[in-house]
């Protein structure tokens, strides 16, 4: 039973990455990578066998705070005051980034046949799912040119370490998952301050204005 809701679990996942790539709109996109925080607060809950229920608890509650809560809400906050709330200004088309998607989809589900995982992830679809994050997560960052979209990608590229670590995370301290969910909360906080300056600066947030302070 479990293994099924995960397989659901999962696909929902890869659905939120094609939508972000699918989109421009940053409301959506915090929209969308809030909605894949919260399915990754799910996926604890999911491990079979789980050897500290309290610990599973915990991290279930942390996950959905500062995933699904608090880091939406802080990006909410940095693109309150911006007049374009439209990355329009992306290297790669939506439509063709949602085709590299459905591309990185495949091939991570073929380097799952080439490289052994079985001794660390719950299943196969879990670790595909978890590799085509990461790629899904570069691309965002290489491709979009609005400081938030980056900050989006930054996100999604550490949802795929949580999705590949959370199949050990019965066997590691507690204490190592919250300092990483602290770090990334900080970091996100960061990262927000630093938009609202560049935006009260240059009255954008594109990443055109910080390549400029560095010429």
């Amino acid at each position: 039973m479990k293994y099924n809701v995960l397989a659901w679990v999962s696909l929902a996942i890869v659905l939120c990455n094609l939508y972000l790539l699918g989109t421009g709109r940053l409301p959506a996109m915090i929209k969308g990578v809030a909605a894949q925080g919260a399915l990754l607060s799910i996926l604890p809950l999911l491990l079979p066998n789980p050897t500290y229920k309290a610990h599973i608890f915990i991290l279930v509650v942390l996950s959905a705070v500062v995933k699904g809560g608090l880091i939406p809400a802080f990006l909410f906050k940095a693109i309150r005051n911006v007049r374009s709330v439209e990355d329009k200004d992306t290297v790669v088309g939506y439509s063709l980034s949602v085709f590299f998607g459905i591309l990185a989809a495949a091939f991570s589900f073929y380097v799952l046949r080439k490289v052994p995982f079985s001794s660390v992830v719950i299943s196969p679809f879990h670790a595909s799912t978890a590799i085509m994050t990461a790629f899904i997560g570069l691309f965002l960052i290489i491709t979009r040119r609005n400081v938030v979209a980056q900050i989006i990608g930054y996100l999604v590229f550490e949802n795929a370490g949580f999705i590949l670590g959370i199949s050990v995370a019965a066997f590691q301290p507690l204490f190592v998952e919250m300092g990483v969910l602290l770090d990334i909360l900080v970091a996100v906080f960061i990262m927000v301050a630093a938009v609202s300056y560049v935006h009260t600066e240059h009255d954008t947030i594109s990443i055109r204005s910080l390549e400029r302070l560095t010429q």
